[in-house]
């Protein structure tokens, strides 16, 4: 039978094996001449969400392992490196990720954002939205005595005291 703490140590296990292939893909990205942005950017949150699940992993394995009797201050010690090694790759990885598609961006002479279907609504494009001259629509205007008379016309059980409105 398997113990709360195996458990613990088996998902975190597999919670490293699928951030450690994230990364490899991130760095194999990185490593190409022109790499694709939209790949790195996708990579970049994968790799952030298993970090997270990485992290609540550790969190139950070290919360287990100091519950656990016998457990030395140096054990301890060394998961909690091991834990921040971890996140520590995820740092370097946002900053090497930005600083590759800032790099794409000038090799392409562009500045938009990688995303070509999005743009940031930043001040200059709001206020140029703001400027733009929109045709006035105006709303037909119903006269209410000549409604009532079709309604009445067109289904004999009505009655025109029914119909009367307060406008």
């Amino acid at each position: 039978m398997t113990t709360e703490m195996e458990i613990a140590k088996q998902k975190r296990k597999a919670a490293r094996a699928t951030y450690t292939k994230t990364v490899n893909k991130l760095q194999e990205i990185l490593a190409a001449e022109s790499p694709d942005v939209d790949d790195l950017e996708i990579h970049l949150d994968q790799l952030t969400e298993k970090f997270k699940d990485l992290k609540t992993s550790d969190e139950i394995f070290v919360n287990l392992l100091q519950k656990k009797a016998g457990i030395t201050q140096a054990e301890y010690e060394k998961e909690y490196e091991i834990a921040q090694d971890y996140y520590e790759k995820l740092s370097t990885f946002k900053i090497k990720v930005k600083k590759a598609i800032a790099s794409a961006e000038k090799e392409n002479g562009s500045s938009a954002s990688p995303n070509p279907t999005w743009r940031p609504a930043d001040g200059a494009h709001a206020a140029a939205k703001a400027k733009q001259n929109l045709p006035e629509i105006r709303l037909p205007q119903f006269d209410e005595q000549v409604i009532m008379g079709i309604l009445i016309n067109k289904n004999e059980h009505m009655d025109s005291k029914a119909l009367h409105f307060n406008v």
